[in-house]
């Protein structure tokens, strides 16, 4: 018990309510939807993943793991392939290396060097993902895959997303904002399909999308108290 009072002795009271909020609302309309076991495991480890994260804490990186195959179960399901590849092949060994390296980059007080990108390495990033979004919807046409389009949109900026988190950038989590965002306008259509499971998944997108913007603000603050701006790849290290 003393661990995990220990835990959370550098949480705001902020901080703790929105994470007992969070995990409260998840619960609730599991609840009331009347789903099954496996998606309120599915929403709880993705919003703990994210809350965890945006405080910096890399117990997140292991909910990320968890959520990630959760995710991709439910992914099947619905043919949106880009996600469950996105998820399988990439997410889950990223997370698995952001684990060494975030423990390799922690000041003396224990907390992780987080970083902040310069607007040329903004603008480059930017580019690369918009003709890498085009590439792979035909691919995923090729496949069959449902909304293509959308799926490769949410992927390929996942995959950038996620590269991001690896290096402990900043603005990764203004990438997840946008995420969030396509993946409830995608959800929302599964919905409008018939698959009524759906809505839990667009309420956990919805306070993902929440936590991204705090995430932002916070690991930001944070890379302003060691002064960790990167003008190019090279230096992130």
């Amino acid at each position: 018990m003393d661990k995990i009072k220990n835990y959370f002795t550098d949480w705001t009271m902020f901080e703790k309510l929105w994470l007992i909020t969070v995990c409260t609302i998840m619960t609730v309309i599991w609840y009331l939807n009347g789903d099954t076991p496996f998606l309120l495991a599915l929403t709880l480890t993705g919003s703990l993943n994210l809350v965890l994260g945006a405080k910096g804490k890399i117990a997140g990186l292991y909910f990320a793991i968890i959520n990630c195959l959760l995710y991709s179960y439910q992914c099947m399901g619905v043919k949106l392939y880009g996600e469950v590849m996105y998820n399988m092949l990439f997410s889950i060994p990223v997370s698995t290396i952001a684990i060494y390296l975030w423990n390799k980059n922690k000041d003396d007080d224990g907390k992780i060097r987080f970083k902040v990108m310069s607007g040329k390495l903004i603008v480059l990033t930017f580019a690369g993902t918009l003709v890498c979004v085009f590439l792979y919807a035909k691919v995923l046409n090729l496949l069959g895959g449902n909304l293509a389009f959308m799926d490769s949109l949410t992927t390929v900026v996942s995959v950038v997303a996620s590269i991001l988190y690896l290096m402990r950038f900043s603005e990764q989590w203004l990438m997840w904002v946008g995420v969030n965002a396509l993946s409830i306008v995608m959800w929302i259509m599964v919905y409008a399909s018939g698959d009524k499971s759906a809505l839990i998944i667009i309420v956990m997108k919805l306070t993902n999308l929440l936590n991204s913007l705090y995430g932002y603000y916070n690991w930001k603050k944070i890379a302003g108290q060691t002064n960790l701006k990167v003008k190019n790849f090279t230096e992130a290290s």
